[in-house]
């Protein structure tokens, strides 16, 4: 049993990784590409699912394949990051949310493994609790601020949304936007893997700053936020590592 780790923009390595190999693996949906190797001695799985260069846009990235490779891994839990625009203003870039909620307003995607039959899935819970605690007790420990709960409203991209579409987003309930978070967390309860996702903060949405940020500026609120992201991950382990097996 092994766990997982899905990342996306500005995430591109795991610290602390050893023995670090680089694999293809090959599922009926696709190929995927999946650095395993291993942290306290224990079996992880690492897959940034733009791509170790960043070249694959949210709308073209091969979900399937990629959640099909890490299970014919062993990956039983996977922990996510969703780089996402927050809808409110008191949570801004560098502010990390632990999502329990998403409403998926893409297309055109696969969304599903069932393609031949019919197979309805509970998504009452659609982020792992046990994971969440894990990560929430961490931050606690390390006193890094860490909201546990939001809504994550997913957009198909690659555009960046409107200011009416972010509007009709906030008065649906939701409190971050990003364009990757769905179909991944279907199809990871679909396996029956446990799923978490980290939100992290890169920006307001659109129409709540005067001044948008550019895509830099994004990235600098990112490569500053890592660290603590990692940090974080390193703190609950342990715990994370326990529940993947």
């Amino acid at each position: 049993m092994m766990l997982g780790f899905i990342t996306g923009s500005g995430f591109y390595t795991l610290p602390g990784l050893e023995d670090a190999e680089e694999r293809r693996v090959v599922t009926r949906f696709g190929e995927a590409t999946v650095t395993v190797g291993s942290m306290r001695g224990r079996p992880v799985a690492f897959l940034p699912r733009h791509g170790a260069d960043h070249s694959v846009a949210p709308h073209r990235i091969g979900f399937r394949a990629n959640l099909a490779a890490l299970d014919q891994l062993g990956v039983r839990a996977i922990v996510a990051t969703a780089v996402s625009g927050s809808l409110h203003p008191e949570f801004g870039p560098g502010s990390l949310r632990l999502l329990d909620q998403f409403i998926d307003l893409t297309w055109g995607r696969e969304h599903t493994f069932f393609d031949d039959e019919v197979r309805h899935v509970d998504m009452t819970e659609p982020y792992d609790p046990a994971l969440r605690a894990a990560l929430s007790a961490a931050a606690r420990r390390e006193g890094i601020p860490l909201v546990d709960g939001a809504t994550y409203v997913c957009f198909n991209g690659p555009r960046f949304e409107t200011p009416a579409e972010i509007e009709m987003a906030r008065r649906m309930g939701g409190d971050l936007v990003g364009m990757t978070g769905c179909p991944e967390v279907v199809l990871a309860r679909e396996l029956g893997i446990r799923y978490a996702s980290i939100g992290v903060v890169s920006n307001l949405a659109a129409g709540l700053e005067e001044t948008p940020l550019t895509v830099e500026e994004i990235m600098e609120v990112l490569a500053a936020t890592a660290e603590t992201v990692h940090r974080l991950i390193g703190a609950a382990l342990d715990d994370l590592l326990e529940l993947a097996s």
